[in-house]
């Protein structure tokens, strides 16, 4: 059998959890690099749901970079860039229900993914392996934990991580607006990623004050990489002024120095995992060139630190830093909702 056809029913599946209905337009966006059964599942998926159905494919190269542009940060030049391409290709989309995206650097940090929200569509990142996307497809009730996280996050004025290895951040929730991820978007202007089972938000932006110590274990994106040694990183005002550490932290700040931009050391959203099936170990699996690592941004009870982009700030460098960290203690306000690295409150502890 091929795997196109063999991936069929499960994109089905997942494009029900979408609300893919009769007679819908739907857009499926890919690169030179997006596997080729995904386009054909997607077809093929979407058209047995009674989707109208139209591909868009755009080119992967163009980019005049410093450093590597990798990692769910800036999508391809084609849609990162203004060009006559990239009008045509919105124009196109704007006019879909559902998008598809298959970019394997995806359109999460882009311009464009914000348009078409705006216009109403439903947008679906999908990018992981075959296996991942059937071990962790969206489990019952999944939606209804991480909204409950999210409403917990929405209800908060302050953030602070704290760890036994030396984490001491603060972050000011004011005026921010958390969202979710629960793997599939099934409402109108949502973007979710298949799979996923965060929630997260945008701290108000220069509010970020004290350290962050990465411990061995901790995960470092886009490099894919555990951390083997300490990493300790000091904030003030929303930016890290400090890089302390070995390897590790040397290859950090070689990475951000690079940039030779100030914005990509900004403190980015946070986040806390939420997935009952997604591995802390699965990294260790798989070639860096198969997996974005959702296992590891979504493995329950992990704090996502970040740093660079902030959509609603309209700061869209292209360096991008998720690191997921094990062991923390996370409170808000006065609460605390994760306990060494446990979901403990009570209407979100639940999950999974």
């Amino acid at each position: 059998m091929r795997q196109g056809a063999d991936l069929t029913g499960l994109f089905k599946r997942e494009f029900e959890l979408c609300h893919v209905r009769e007679g819908e337009v739907v857009g499926i966006l890919s690169d030179p690099t997006t596997r080729p059964v995904y386009v054909d599942a997607a077809v093929g998926a979407a058209t047995a749901l009674g989707g109208q159905v139209f591909h868009i494919t755009v080119p992967g190269l163009g980019w005049d970079t410093p450093a590597p542009v990798k990692g769910m940060g800036a999508s391809v030049p084609a849609l990162a860039q203004p060009s006559p391409l990239l009008d045509a290709v919105t124009a196109a989309l704007s006019k879909a229900t559902f998008v598809v995206d298959l970019v394997h650097e995806t359109i999460i940090h882009v311009p464009l993914r914000g348009v078409l929200r705006q216009a109403g569509a439903r947008i679906l990142t999908v990018m992981e392996p075959p296996d991942v996307l059937e071990r962790m497809f969206p489990p019952p009730g999944i939606k209804e934990e991480v909204e409950a996280l999210v409403e917990r996050l929405n209800g908060a004025s302050a953030l602070r991580v704290t760890s036994s290895a030396g984490t001491e951040v603060t972050y000011d929730l004011e005026e921010t607006k958390p969202f979710s991820q629960y793997g599939y978007s099934d409402v109108a202007g949502k973007w979710d990623h298949w799979p996923s089972a965060l929630a997260v938000c945008y701290p108000k932006d220069g509010t970020a004050d004290g350290t962050v110590v990465l411990q061995p274990g901790d995960i470092v994106f886009p490099f894919k990489r555990y951390v083997e040694e300490p990493v300790t990183l000091t904030l003030e005002k929303g930016y890290v002024v400090r890089i302390e550490g070995s390897l590790d932290a040397q290859l950090i700040q070689d990475y951000l120095d690079s940039w030779a931009e100030p914005e990509v050391f900004a403190a980015s959203h946070i986040g806390f995992g939420a997935h009952p099936r997604a591995q802390w170990s699965a990294l260790a699996f798989y070639e860096k060139d198969e997996t974005i690592g959702m296992d590891g941004r979504c493995f329950k009870g992990n704090f996502l630190f970040s740093t660079g982009p902030n959509r609603e700030t309209g700061r869209l460098v292209e360096a991008h830093l998720d690191v997921p960290m094990r062991g923390c203690d996370v409170f808000l306000d006065d609460d605390r909702v994760i306990a060494e690295g446990k979901i403990v409150e009570p209407q979100v502890a639940r999950v999974g």
